[in-house]
Formats: C-alpha cells, sequence, structure tokens
C-alpha cells in the first residue's frame, strides 16, 4: 500500500514523482441550528430538525515535494493543468476503498532546488465507497430481504423484472418493472429491510454507500 493520492486519473507518485510530507483529512461540521427563546433554559436545538444532521463540505489539504527540480516547471505546468480549478475524484491510496469528491486549488514554490506543492480540495462531507453497492435477488411472496448501508442515508435504485408491491418501514409500495426510486424507501446507516409482500421475479437493488 502506497502513500500516494490518486486525483483523478493521476498518480502524485507514478505520474509526478511526488513525495508527501504532510496531509490533512478535515472532519465535515454538522450544520447546527439553534434558537434562544426567552425564559427558557438553555437554546432549542433544531439542528435535527429534518430528520437527520447536515454537514458543511470537508477540505483536504496536501503538501507534496519534488526532488527533481529540472523537471519542476513541466510538472508545475502538468499538475496546474490538470488539476486547479477542476472538481474531480479523489482517493487515498491507503484508504483505497473510499473516494472523495471536490474542487482542487494547487500552489506552488521551489527552494533550495527542492519543488514544493500544496494541493487543498473543497469536498463533499462523505466520502463514497469505490463501488455502487448492488445486490441482486430472486423474490417471491413473503420473502424478507436486509441491505446494510454506511452513514449516509440514501435512496436506493430499484429495478425490478415485474411490478410487486414491497413493504419498508411499515409502509407499502406498489411498484411496477424497471428501475425505480422510491422517496419513501430511504436507507439509513445500518441494516434496511424490505419486504416483497406481492410479487415474484428478480429485484436489484442498488445503492451509493457513504461515510463520514
Amino acid at each position: 500500500m502506497g502513500n500516494g493520492v490518486i486525483f483523478g486519473t493521476k498518480n502524485s507518485v507514478t505520474d509526478w514523482d511526488l513525495l508527501m510530507t504532510s496531509k490533512q483529512i478535515g472532519k465535515p461540521e454538522a450544520r447546527t441550528n439553534y434558537i434562544e427563546i426567552p425564559g427558557r433554559d438553555g437554546m432549542l436545538d433544531l439542528t435535527e430538525s429534518l430528520g437527520e444532521i447536515k454537514y458543511n463540505d470537508r477540505t483536504l489539504t496536501f503538501e507534496f515535494d519534488l526532488f527533481n527540480p529540472k523537471n519542476f516547471w513541466n510538472t508545475e505546468k502538468e499538475i496546474s493543468n490538470y488539476l486547479n480549478g477542476k472538481k474531480l475524484k479523489i482517493t487515498l491510496e491507503q484508504d483505497p476503498d473510499y473516494y472523495y469528491y471536490g474542487r482542487c486549488k494547487v500552489s506552488s514554490s521551489i527552494s533550495k532546488n527542492v519543488g514544493h506543492f500544496t494541493i487543498e480540495c473543497t469536498c463533499e462531507p462523505y466520502k463514497y465507497k469505490q463501488n455502487v453497492t448492488t445486490i441482486t435477488n430472486s423474490v417471491t411472496t413473503g420473502s424478507t430481504y436486509n441491505y446494510s448501508n454506511d452513514r449516509k442515508s440514501v435512496v436506493p435504485t430499484l429495478t425490478l423484472s415485474a411490478a410487486m408491491t414491497l413493504e419498508f418501514n411499515g409502509t407499502s409500495y406498489s411498484i411496477g418493472a424497471g428501475n425505480n426510486k422510491v422517496l419513501g424507501i430511504n436507507f439509513k446507516e445500518g441494516i434496511n429491510t424490505i419486504k416483497v409482500t406481492n410479487g415474484t421475479g428478480t429485484l436489484t437493488v442498488s445503492y451509493q454507500e457513504g461515510s463520514l
């Protein structure tokens, strides 16, 4: 396992010969909502009034050195053209199962024959699994299926080979064949259960998992 960073399709080590000297993976701050009410002890906390906590963007900061000064200006041009101002997938080789997604900013300098690069990325709050979770089952009436989800809530895509009635959290949904998104079927962190109350065929459930 290396110590490089993959920005889009470019690897900081194998493509640019950069040595990482530091990295900071900022955690997203919760979007809090406090209201002061006269005559009440403390503040009224409405942070979760919409059902779940929302988060601000997070910042990733990487610092690199380049020990071949002859290549500094060509490398600086290539990195700037490829990264600066662009929104890309960002994967740490030490955490290869997940990626971040954000906009990058590049700054650079050279001193004592060593090039220095700082790449700062403003990213979405969650890091995402590299592969969309996809589970296919042959289903019959009365069968129940469990789906494990990471921290981020997500509305899955349901692909049905035939019309079915599905039950989720005590509510029934009549769903036609093909690809469907049902807002009421919203996977939370942990185990989510779908029961087939009417219908037979193939049910494929796809969803993008995300973690803090």
